[in-house]
């Protein structure tokens, strides 16, 4: 198959120069952080419980950081950058697979599986005397379900990747074939499954600190998302609708909250609230590796942000004109035009050192982010301020605390009237089906609909999550020859010079990273998983 970019023709001359140095295998190396720690350590249930938590966070910096926007809103159109930054070649398709966004999002999914396998390999014979059974249960599904969530990445992103459980026997031969799509969505969810059977329930609600770990809701609701991509709708719809059911998670400004509202995700003292079902956790405890870029990366301004980096992505034209309707409350919040007025946003009112901060925040077309006429809004904080972004920490590379929802309630809600309509045609009328479509309508300030079609839920989901990592995932749900339709009748430029791409390639996956098929060159074959 003919994936989305072409190999990058450097190739060649890479395989001679690695041929002369190493033969190591490091796509499943991580910063020395995030490498667990057994034995002895492990000796009481609240060791125990903190034992995960670099999974939430160091291991998938080096993808946050930056490539996770590249390979998915970027690519899928509902971001733009211009010429001049890496960003701009996954705008106009001309990256390669030397690209770092390729490598560091791919080691960043098989460093979290490196290091759940060790923990899933080694702590049931190494905690201590003192580990009560339901600490360790928990502890494995942790375990479980971020192995899951890093496959669900792979799969979605390269397709036939290999699947590993043992670091062992994999550092003794690492050339190994990659496995078949439908061999690594069983693994992922025979790990969900034993997510759900092991990690604890929770009953979310203002207490955000105790939200910060998955709980058993959260891996039903990714196996959910997990059935709808292979179009198993019926387990989907059985699966979410145990979710909605339990009560677990709401929606900020939903029936349920009415006294919050979609803005209110996009603060960092609201990390962890009750529409979170998974997120990457970020301390900005000022050591690198822990804190979020996206602040500086989306803020369209120096003014908004604790260096001088600002403004690398925008929202691109499509996204500005084509998503939202007259008063989606989401718009705002997603991205900033001129007049666009954030109480909770505190800027430098100069770029002197010593200059005041203000509270409050109006977006002017002067300061738009790459020509765009516009700048991005979510995950944008502003400076610091105690109220509401809590301490920075971490001044001296912009990094924040706030959050990346990698799973919103949202979310589950679309997936349950998508799995309730049950194919990619048609529409539906279904109760169960509206109610919770509508519920994510009725926040966003638009009117109700008495029946959706699938296109309804794809535009729904896209205006919803924007800027989120998702869209990319959806299109690449869609028939191929839609999906690049819609791709190439995009407007990619910018406000003043528009531009169309045009794609000859079969699929929307990503090449392998150069370097790692150099290192291991049976990744293009394919050979069915073994069981164990």
């Amino acid at each position: 198959m003919k994936n989305i970019i072409k190999r990058s023709g450097a190739v060649a001359l890479t395989i001679i120069m690695l041929m002369s140095s190493s033969c190591s295998q490091d796509f499943l190396d991580v910063p020395a952080e995030g490498v667990p720690t057994i034995g002895n350590y492990y000796d009481s249930d609240v060791k125990l419980d903190n034992a995960s938590n670099g999974l939430y966070g160091i291991v998938w910096f080096n993808m946050n950081k930056e490539g996770f926007y590249g390979i998915t809103d970027v690519i899928s159109g509902n971001m733009y950058a211009g010429p001049y930054n890496e960003f701009g070649k996954f705008t106009d398709l001309s990256f390669t697979s030397s690209q770092s966004f390729i490598g560091d999002s791919w080691r960043s999914c098989f460093g979290a599986v490196a290091n759940c396998n060790s923990y899933i390999n080694t702590l049931p014979q190494s905690v201590g005397p003192n580990v009560s059974k339901e600490a360790l249960n928990n502890a494995m599904g942790e375990m479980h379900f971020i192995r899951a969530f890093a496959y669900f990445f792979l799969v979605r992103l390269w397709g036939n990747v290999p699947i590993i459980e043992n670091n062992a026997d994999y550092s003794k031969n690492f050339v190994i074939p990659s496995n078949p799509v439908e061999d690594v969505y069983k693994f992922i969810e025979n790990d969900l499954k034993f997510a759900i059977d092991n990690l604890r329930s929770k009953n979310r609600g203002s207490d955000y600190a105790a939200n910060a770990h998955v709980s058993s809701g959260s891996a039903k609701a990714l196996l959910a998302k997990v059935y709808l991509y292979q179009k198993k709708y019926d387990l989907a719809r059985t699966m979410a609708q145990e979710v909605i059911n339990s009560g677990e998670f709401k929606l900020l400004g939903g029936d349920e909250l009415p006294t919050k509202s979609f803005a209110d995700l996009w603060l960092q003292k609201n990390n962890n609230n009750e529409e979170s079902i998974f997120s990457w956790q970020w301390t900005g405890a000022g050591t690198y590796f822990e804190g979020n870029f996206s602040n500086t990366l989306f803020a369209p301004e120096n003014r908004l942000v604790e260096t001088s980096y600002s403004g690398q992505i925008a929202p691109s034209q499509d996204l500005i004109h084509n998503v939202y309707e007259p008063g989606d409350k989401r718009r705002a919040e997603t991205f900033m035009l001129p007049g666009d007025y954030y109480p909770n946003l505190m800027y430098a009112q100069t770029l002197a050192v010593d200059s005041p901060k203000l509270l409050g925040y109006t977006f002017d077309e002067e300061n738009e982010a790459q020509n765009s006429g516009a700048g991005l809004k979510k995950y944008v904080i502003g400076k610091e301020n105690l109220a509401i972004t809590g301490p920075f920490n971490a001044p001296f590379n912009g990094e924040s605390s706030m959050n990346s929802y990698m799973m919103r309630y949202a979310d589950l809600l679309l997936i349950h009237a998508e799995a309730i309509l049950g194919s990619q045609s048609g529409s539906t009328s279904d109760p169960a089906a509206l109610k919770s479509f509508n519920a994510v309508r009725k926040r966003a300030g638009l009117p109700i609909k008495a029946s959706v079609s699938f296109d309804d839920i794809f535009k729904e989901r896209r205006a919803e999550l924007a800027c989120e990592g998702d869209y990319y995932f959806d299109l690449g749900r869609l028939p191929f020859a839609k999906a690049k339709a819609i791709l190439e009748a995009q407007n990619r430029g910018d406000k003043e010079t528009p531009k169309h791409i045009t794609i000859s390639a079969s699929n929307l996956l990503l090449p392998y990273p150069a370097d790692d098929l150099i290192k291991n060159p049976k990744l293009t074959e394919v050979a069915p998983y073994t069981f164990k």
